[in-house]
């Protein structure tokens, strides 16, 4: 049995976002949870090394990764769009592309480098990491549920295309 391009694609694709969504459900019920815990100059100078700890190669394939597979899958799943995993798939692609690479672009990135050139010795920047808690928590949610959904998707793509002709 062999399978197709098409399936291994998805399949990458459903690893790369799901890898992507465990992250963001541990920064929104892990991580957050315990920076906002904690006193907030802390939390600010422990928030801005984990921002510099997250450039690294790694986390750029996972993240660039999902990004680079999920344009692929959306490009594929065009062409077969009128098939159901075709139909999963792009739906996938467009919600991690949209609710995961978009919102990391438009908000979480952005509220990172406001706070950036904080210093965590500075009392009066106490009430902007507690603001930038609430505000990039909620966007980190939204990311974690558009990665959970795509990568639910992925997988009904995967299921959805057994059956299709020209399946090995």
């Amino acid at each position: 049995m062999t399978m197709s391009s098409s399936i291994w694609l998805r399949l990458a694709c459903a690893l790369w976002v799901g890898v992507m969504a465990g992250f963001f459900f541990a920064f929104s019920f892990v991580v957050m949870p315990g920076l906002a815990a904690m006193e907030p100059l802390a939390a600010l100078a422990s928030m801005q090394a984990i921002n510099l700890a997250v450039r690294n190669a790694v986390f750029a394939i996972g993240f660039f990764g999902a990004l680079v597979l999920s344009v692929a899958v959306a490009l594929h799943a065009l062409v077969r769009r009128d098939a159901p995993a075709g139909r999963f798939a792009l739906s996938a692609a467009l919600i991690y592309l949209i609710g995961a690479f978009g919102v990391t672009s438009a908000f979480n990135v952005p509220l990172n480098g406001e706070i950036a050139p904080l210093d965590p010795a500075r009392p009066e920047n106490a009430q902007a990491m507690i603001s930038y808690i609430a505000e990039w928590t909620l966007w980190n949610h939204v990311r974690t549920l558009a990665s959970l959904a795509s990568f639910v998707l992925l997988l009904l793509s995967l299921r959805a295309g057994r059956g299709e002709p020209g399946r090995k």
